[in-house]
């Protein structure tokens, strides 16, 4: 744990970004990330938050695969199996200070395009496909595959209910497949195992206690919620990596 230093802001961050995660669906690891890139490197951060992202959500598998639009979701899985072994080789040679730099810019960049909102239409099959690549390599690299998805999703006609199962579904399945790889790459060993204990308490706190306002007051909109929060740690993370690659 000596190279892995301020423990207690870490703490702080999942737990919040786990809240958020189990009212909306996602943001966990978008949020998780762009603070930790203020504390810890992405070859350590991103794993981790991989590993608690996919344990706390196990629970809330059951009821997603009820909810969860399966076409669209196996569509969005068949293109991460693309994407996912590129995000794995931009983690692995992308320098530390450029890739937090590259990762709090596509945060804030994509939460801007969530504030507006997008007009509904049906699936289109090819794009769900270039989505999910998407996605897949976002969370190899950064660990924040929910955000293009919560783009997308956005512009379907489904119900709030509907995205947050899929996105559920979705993310658990590329992240629990992008955890196996980094392990067959070496990237994520035994000293990861610690850290990730320690933080999976408050991050299974957080996403019970979101989940538990999820189920008395569904939001009609995500926004007001995710964005506000997305938005201040992606600038400071941003301003931080500036400042240091400069």
């Amino acid at each position: 744990m000596v190279d892995i230093p301020h423990f207690e802001l870490a703490i702080l961050l999942v737990f919040i970004a786990a809240v958020v995660r189990g009212y909306t669906g996602f943001g966990f690891a978008a949020i998780a990330i762009a603070g930790m890139n203020l504390i810890w490197p992405p070859q350590i951060s991103v794993p981790v938050v991989l590993m608690l992202d996919f344990v706390g959500t196990i629970g809330m598998i059951p009821r997603a695969w009820h909810d969860a639009d399966k076409p669209i979701t196996r569509r969005l899985f068949t293109g991460a199996l693309f994407g996912i072994p590129l995000g794995l080789t931009i983690l692995v040679q992308v320098p530390d200070t450029l890739l937090k730099l590259v990762i709090s810019g596509s945060i804030l960049l994509m939460t801007l395009l969530l504030r507006k909102p997008l007009r509904s239409q049906q699936e289109i099959p090819r794009l769900s496909l270039l989505m999910g690549g998407i996605a897949g390599a976002f969370t190899a690299a950064a660990s924040i595959g929910g955000l293009p998805i919560v783009c997308y999703l956005l512009t379907t006609s489904l119900n709030t209910r509907a995205q947050r199962a899929t996105l559920v579904l979705f993310l658990s399945a590329i992240g629990l497949l992008s955890l196996l790889l980094m392990m067959i790459a070496g990237l994520v060993g035994t000293e990861l195992l610690l850290p990730a204990l320690m933080l999976l308490l408050p991050t299974l706190v957080g996403m019970r206690l979101g989940h538990w306002a999820f189920e008395r007051k569904t939001p009609q909109s995500f926004r007001p919620v995710a964005l506000p929060i997305l938005v201040l740690l992606s600038v400071s993370s941003l301003g931080f990596s500036t400042y240091h690659l400069v």
